[in-house]
């Protein structure tokens, strides 16, 4: 069902659903709240939610992988072409994040880090919260928006498809096959991976920080991944 709200409010919406811990009817309220606030003009309106949320990279990542992608979204390889987008999204916001490798709290940073990875690497869920920021501007569904506080966004049956396809190419030009493989690789992986090499002040300190946590590593990743996908490269059903 087609939003009242403007597409990169309506992304905003979802933002303080996921992250701020409002129900989906509370955000709404909110946003027209503010809306009504600046006399419908969403623009200001935008700039005075995302105070809270910090959307506004992420949409902008989202409105340039659809212009970059405009024709790809319009044919079969619908759903492959979100993924790249999804991808670009991504990437952007690690190399947008380097300070966030040590959050302050070693614990929270080991569980954490692994967000820092590749997209292939990070699971659907970690995916779908990219996924909440390119929905609202799609012309066709892609998933929703549960209405509970720290709600998901569930990817549509077809957007996890296409995401267990890009990890299998990832995994197979890799040559992961087994959890053995999976721990061997990652630090290629993480040499190779440019959002990381940003030459930010902290972006080695970060880079050093994940090579000294290849075990944590893995067993996040192993957890956001079925075991099976990366035992022996099979795409999930």
């Amino acid at each position: 069902m087609k939003s009242k709200f403007a597409p990169e409010i309506q992304a905003q919406i979802y933002a303080m659903v996921a992250w701020n811990g409002k129900t989906m009817e509370e955000a709404e309220n909110l946003a027209q709240e503010t809306i009504d606030k600046f006399s419908n003009d969403n623009s200001k309106a935008f700039e005075e939610i995302d105070k809270s949320v910090w959307a506004t990279s992420s949409i902008v990542s989202a409105l340039q992988g659809i212009e970059k992608h405009i024709d790809e979204l319009k044919g079969d390889k619908k759903y492959d072409a979100i993924m790249e987008i999804l991808v670009e999204i991504h990437n952007k916001w690690v190399e947008e994040n380097t300070k966030k490798y040590d959050r302050g709290n070693p614990e929270k940073s080991k569980k954490q880090i692994f967000q820092h990875l590749p997209t292939e690497l990070i699971g659907v869920e970690e995916v779908a919260k990219d996924l909440m920021f390119l929905a609202p501007f799609l012309d066709f569904e892609v998933g929703q928006m549960q209405p509970n506080a720290y709600g998901c966004f569930e990817p549509s049956q077809e957007i996890k498809n296409a995401y267990n396809r890009a990890v299998k190419k990832f995994l197979d030009e890799h040559k992961i096959y087994t959890e053995y493989d999976l721990k061997e690789s990652l630090p290629q992986i993480i040499d190779e991976y440019k959002p990381l090499h940003n030459n930010h002040e902290l972006s080695q300190a970060r880079i050093d920080y994940m090579k000294s946590s290849i075990d944590t590593l893995t067993n996040s990743i192993m957890e956001k991944q079925n075991i099976k996908l990366i035992a022996d490269g099979n795409e999930k059903e």
